[in-house]
């Protein structure tokens, strides 16, 4: 892909990662509000994977859209991890706590402990050169 029409794409990229960090948002909510009441402890890795499959299908359906080429889907994911994370670190820092919350977050202990948000970012950061080669046909 050339320059000219790689720009376009990283910016509606970019724009499509606020669309997941609402949807994230938005899990987040059900989560605090909702399930948290109904399951108790057990809402945390439910909330986990209803966050995995309402990913899966945003980014598989941005996938189809764009049709970016592998090189271009991992250029994205990459982008969408670095974008978390640094929303992640503001949001940490701006409610008081210190910056090494993010770095707890994403321990083998939170994911031990049932955290799933760690594997989710990491999900979303894979996800578009796997979606870009599924969408192949294969031969």
């Amino acid at each position: 892909m050339s320059p000219e029409t790689l720009l376009p794409l990283f910016r509606t990229a970019a724009l499509f990662w606020l669309v997941l960090f609402g949807l994230a948002f938005a899990n987040g909510a059900l989560r605090e509000l909702v399930l948290a009441r109904l399951l108790g402890p057990e809402a945390l890795p439910v909330s986990g994977i209803t966050g995995i499959v309402l990913m899966a299908v945003a980014i598989a359906l941005f996938v189809r859209r764009v049709r970016p080429g592998f090189g271009a889907a991992f250029a994205i994911g990459a982008m969408w991890l670095v974008l978390t994370l640094a929303a992640e670190a503001v949001l940490v820092v701006a409610s008081g706590k210190p910056l090494r919350v993010v770095v707890d977050t994403f321990s083998a202990a939170a994911v031990a402990e049932g955290d799933l948000f760690a594997p989710l970012v990491v999900f979303v950061a894979l996800s578009p050169p796997l979606f870009a080669l599924l969408r192949r046909p294969l031969h």
